[in-house]
């Protein structure tokens, strides 16, 4: 066998690099592909968007990047006698009817059911594990197919697990050359993701139930209202207590639904971000010390070919190519911009470790015991939570005072900063400001929140207190954002202060004493 020449690789083996290169260019990009999908999917599902829809595009993506024919994403459920089942949120219309194409297209928005378990997906249902199964039509497992339904040669299911529990399911089918462990470990981040979605959307379910019956029971007081105004003047003034009381109560009942839906939502989804995170912060390290490898190579090599003196023959003119390429490409400029690239990457993850660290900080659990607070610390905490929703309509301004701790409940406070914050942002009408400040006088600590919008009338300035008193249309807010602030707020031995004049923005103050005996 002759050998190839110095410095020059095999064809055979320059071919096989380039195979691997390209076949691992395919990989990252379907990994990134994935990795951003799943990011918007779960900003759109915290922006309120529909799941179904969500779910639609997710499975999109996924037949798209497996290269399947048609699949589903499904929720499962447990009828009266505790048996699950499964009721689709995203499925393929593979109906072979025009009677079945329009059962699928009523279906697609209420959720298709399957109950029968003696199936492929119905093994991954029992069992709770993952199934794989290449040959489809022989496989014992499989419960068989209708007649005219399209063949099913190859076929994957992933459950959908938090913790023990069975949450959902994603299925597949017919992907050429069939689905492997790698597939299934490549597909983990679109299955937590999905799970996440589904517990987040559960959430929501039984946040609108409540809600649903805390208006009930709102309209049921209204009446009993509307016939004590008739009794007022036989009535005690026990009774007015016991409603007053029955408000609250209904009010911090459903601001806790509200809040355990969302710190099970964010948490889930900061812990997700984590993980794609950690191994592109790893990577970016590992590339720079490549990079400070490559550099110092090339700089050797420079050295070597200057040193070389005059060539002759082949080498004079390869030396010659090296040199041109390296002008033509400015290699300085290259290795210095790969370099700048390399950092600006680096800044970026870190930002984003910062924003995900902000977002567990915001949803930590509540201690129940007050503990010192830097008032300066959690606004800016706040701050970067609801971010996303105050850029793009003002501009946040803030002016932090060297300012003294002072005794309470991170949690709390930081729910009362988030409702003075989006209320701020929601009445500015285009594009104003909001105005951050802290300040210390005397005794008390000062948190004031100012805007730019479209301010009160006096007539709403006096109701805005009061619970499930609102000014936004139906189905928009509950009217309990002020009212459970001032209640967090008198809870710290404070209070608010507003001022506001009607076209020309608001004021909102929180007066907080400074912790003693420090």
């Amino acid at each position: 066998m002759s050998k190839a020449a110095p410095g020059r690789r095999p064809a055979s083996a320059q071919g096989r690099t380039r195979s691997r290169a390209l076949v691992a260019e395919r990989a990252l990009h379907a990994s990134n592909t994935l990795l951003q999908a799943l990011t918007a999917a779960q900003l759109e599902f915290i922006g309120g968007s529909d799941a179904h829809i969500l779910f639609d595009k997710l499975l999109a993506l996924l037949l798209e990047l497996t290269e399947s024919e048609y699949g589903f994403v499904g929720e499962v459920l447990r009828d009266e006698h505790g048996s699950p089942y499964l009721r689709t949120l995203a499925i393929t219309n593979s109906a072979w009817t025009d009677e079945l194409r329009v059962s699928y297209a009523h279906g697609a928005t209420q959720g298709v059911e399957f109950r029968n378990l003696e199936t492929l997906f119905g093994h991954v249902i029992t069992t709770g594990e993952p199934l794989a199964a290449n040959e489809a039509r022989t496989d014992p497992r499989a419960g068989g197919l209708p007649s005219g339904h399209p063949p099913l040669d190859a076929f994957l299911g992933l459950p959908l697990k938090s913790g023990d529990e069975m949450v959902g399911m994603v299925g597949i089918a017919n992907r050429p050359g069939g689905y492997g462990p790698e597939l299934i470990e490549f597909l983990q981040p679109f299955v937590a993701t999905c799970c996440s979605i589904i517990l987040g959307w559960r959430g929501q379910r039984q946040r609108l139930h409540t809600e649903e019956l805390l208006r009930q029971h709102e309209e049921e007081l209204q009446r009993h209202r509307d016939h004590l105004e008739e009794l007022v003047q036989s009535r005690t003034e026990s009774l007015l207590h016991t409603t007053v009381a029955l408000e609250e109560r209904q009010a911090q009942l459903l601001h806790s639904e509200r809040m355990a839906s969302l710190g099970q939502l964010v948490a889930g989804i900061a812990h997700e971000i984590n993980n794609p995170l950690g191994y592109i912060t790893s990577n970016l390290a590992t590339l720079t010390q490549y990079l400070s490898v490559f550099t110092e190579l090339l700089e050797l090599h420079r050295e070597l070919a200057d040193g070389l003196g005059e060539l002759q023959g082949p080498q004079a003119e390869l030396r010659q190519r090296i040199r041109t390429l390296q002008e033509q490409e400015d290699l300085d400029y290259l290795l210095g911009d790969v370099s700048d690239l390399l950092n600006d990457s680096r800044e970026g993850a870190h930002r984003v470790a910062d924003i995900v660290q902000s977002l567990k900080a915001f949803v930590r659990e509540d201690s129940k015991q007050p503990e010192l607070v830097d008032v300066n610390k959690e606004l800016a905490t706040t701050l970067k939570v609801v971010w996303n929703q105050l850029k793009y309509r003002c501009e946040v301004k803030c002016d932090y005072a060297q300012v003294p701790p002072i005794l309470g409940r991170p949690a709390q406070l930081n729910q009362v900063f988030t409702h003075l914050l989006l209320n701020a942002v929601q009445a500015i009408p285009e594009r104003g400001t909001i105005h951050v400040t802290t300040l210390h006088e005397a005794d008390e600590v000062l948190v004031r929140i100012s805007d730019t919008g479209h301010g009160m009338r006096p007539e709403v300035l006096s109701k805005i207190f009061s619970p499930f008193f609102t000014t936004k249309p139906p189905g928009k807010g509950a009217g309990l954002g002020l009212s459970i602030s001032e209640g967090i707020v008198t809870s710290h031995k404070g209070r608010i202060e507003v001022k506001s004049q009607f076209g020309q923005g608001s004021t909102f103050t929180i007066r907080l004493p400074v912790a003693k005996d420090l």
